[in-house]
């Protein structure tokens, strides 16, 4: 009997790293039928294996890396072999977009990868005589490197090797934009709207109010601003006033109560559980992890 695909969790969904490397072998189904709002790719180390994307299926040979974008359902499947185990080996890197967020939050990166979601213009395979599959396979290579090894600022080599990957990966989407895909003059009509909200954070933003900014009703303009820049204008919002508490939060002379509340947080449990969704610390564990002298004996001061 065929299962539903199922949306995957993540062990690393709320950490302060959202990254991991696996591989998978010995078995007739390598990756069951699953979607997950992260981004992947995955390596074949052993082929034939046979990979699905959406509706389409490929047959894959050793050496084939695939690029899985956000919500789409895939799966990997492997002959038997004599012994009844499968035949295929793969190597999968699933991470969350908010790592390509970490350098700047800058828009017109989102909106470069929103213009990747929800449309089948750039490749999903690409194979050892693609053009781009020499520096895709090299730069996994290393990141599995820094992975396994996990030496000082291990991190900041992955992020290197992602970095150099999506670049790649852009670039050629860039060759040929293809009809329908948010274009920069979105971008442009919508700053008001982020200009808006960065000035206003520290207080109740509405939606409505927003929106005027744009000249656009509530509802349009949350439609177009998901589409251009890949997230919703509520989050958005969250993001500047998590930057914005991060800043404040290495003034050792400020207590986190005085932080959640210039950075639009009324309610300090939410602060807590908003700042660790998206650094996965507590604002009080991000502050003695990351401002040396920070002493415990302040926290009734909170």
């Amino acid at each position: 009997m065929n299962m539903e695909p199922m949306r995957k969790n993540e062990h690393f969904e709320g950490t302060r790293f959202p990254f991991k490397m696996t591989i998978q072998n010995k078995a007739p189904t390598l990756v069951h039928a699953h979607w997950h709002e992260h981004l992947e790719f995955i390596r074949v180390l052993q082929g034939p294996v046979t990979v699905r994307i959406d509706g389409e299926t490929f047959l894959a040979r050793t050496g084939d890396i695939f690029y899985i974008h956000s919500n789409r359902i895939h799966s990997v499947t492997a002959d038997v072999d004599e012994s009844g185990s499968g035949a295929g080996a793969i190597q999968g890197m699933v991470f969350d977009k908010s790592l390509l967020y970490i350098p700047a939050d800058r828009l017109d990166i989102r909106r470069a990868l929103a213009a990747l979601d929800g449309t089948n213009a750039i490749d999903r395979a690409f194979g050892p005589d693609h053009q781009v599959w020499p520096e895709l396979n090299d730069a996994m290579n290393k990141a599995y490197d820094e992975w396994m090894q996990a030496g000082p600022a291990y991190e900041f080599g992955i992020l290197s090797c992602l970095f150099r990957m999506m670049t790649l990966l852009l670039r050629l989407y860039g060759q040929e934009p293809p009809n329908g895909v948010p274009d920069a003059d979105d971008s442009r009509r919508l700053k008001p709207a982020i200009d808006y909200m960065e000035k206003h954070f520290a207080r109740k933003v509405y939606i409505e109010a927003v929106s005027r900014s744009v000249n656009m009703s509530p509802y349009h303009f949350s439609r177009l601003f998901k589409r251009t820049f890949g997230l919703p204008p509520v989050r958005y919002l969250t993001r500047i006033r998590v930057e914005q508490a991060k800043r404040l939060l290495i003034r050792r002379d400020m207590p986190i109560t005085e932080v959640a509340e210039r950075c639009g947080f009324c309610n300090l449990n939410y602060f807590d559980k908003v700042f660790k969704e998206q650094c996965g610390f507590t604002p009080l564990e991000y502050r003695k992890r990351f401002v040396p002298g920070r002493e415990e004996a302040r926290r009734p001061t909170i």
